[in-house]
């Protein structure tokens, strides 16, 4: 039976393809292009354009599990639940979604995925990852390079940053597990660090400054709205930030461990490995 991973070249999904493959387990790949590197099979499907649902089906009748990483966009239930349904219909048996860290079921976007899995009882696990290490190589990529500062809305918030890497190896686990999790965990790297501490850390491995500029939740929202982001994803963005800044991020470190699921990749390591990044030119 095989595994179907929507945002098959995402951060996530990629490391996940690479895990099901080193496991003998087949995997088909979504991408809106229809392509995904070598030795993986693909298949174009789009989230904003719904008469490429039926295409992974088509491509392979023996999809049974999928892993969900949902559009970018807040009304994410309308796009992801007509693909769930149809997913059903077609044999599917497990769903593994990844949600955001701060998110109940029921809340908008990812939520409302969580909450509908929850109402049409199905085989599923929702994780629900921290900030990406991997942020600091896009989002914060020329900041960090050209100008020496990353940027937040956490104020002194601290967050146990965790890499794509141990992401796909919690949904690896949720995937393959004989019996369906059935639960939410939240996915986190193995250290707290503030904004302020990261650059700190990041400025002994580059050995120059690396600064934090704060900001609040509403200039926050303005910075994301500028790089293109529709205003509700911008606040809501925002708002995650603002939370952590209260310290919610370490009240979800500090949870019983049947919550929570501990990387192994720190963020002191994701900046040795990736150092030459930031190095200007």
């Amino acid at each position: 039976m095989t595994t179907l991973i929507t945002g098959g070249t995402g951060k996530t999904g990629l490391a996940l393809a690479k895990l099901l493959h080193a496991a003998n387990r087949p995997v088909l790949l979504t991408s809106r292009a229809g392509k995904a590197p070598e030795p993986f099979k693909a298949v174009k499907f789009d989230w904003l354009d719904k008469t490429t649902y039926e295409n992974p089906f088509n491509t392979d009748p023996k999809i049974d599990r999928v892993y969900i990483v949902v559009p970018g966009v807040f009304d994410t239930l309308s796009y992801v639940g007509p693909f769930i349904d149809l997913a059903v219909s077609k044999g599917v048996k497990r769903f593994v979604l990844l949600s955001v860290s701060l998110l109940e079921p029921g809340e908008a976007p990812h939520g409302k995925v969580h909450q509908y899995l929850l109402d049409i009882g199905v085989d599923y696990a929702v994780l629900r990852p921290t900030w990406f290490q991997e942020n600091f190589a896009s989002n914060f990529y020329i900041s960090i390079r050209e100008h020496n500062q990353v940027f937040s809305g956490t104020g002194e918030g601290r967050i146990a940053f965790v890499s794509a890497a141990d992401i796909a190896q919690a949904a690896f686990e949720a995937l393959t597990a004989e019996k369906s999790p059935n639960k939410d965990l939240a996915v986190l790297g193995p250290d707290l660090y503030s904004y302020d501490e990261a650059a700190k850390l990041l400025s002994s491995i580059l050995g120059r400054e690396i600064t934090h500029k704060k900001s609040s939740t509403e200039d926050t929202a303005k910075i994301y709205a500028g790089f293109g982001l529709a205003p509700e994803y911008a606040n809501f963005l925002a708002n995650l930030e603002g939370n952590a800044g209260k310290g919610k991020e370490v009240e979800l470190f500090n949870s019983s461990a049947d919550k929570k699921f501990i990387g192994k990749h720190s963020l002191l390591d994701y900046f040795k490995a990736n150092r030459e990044l930031w190095i200007k030119a």
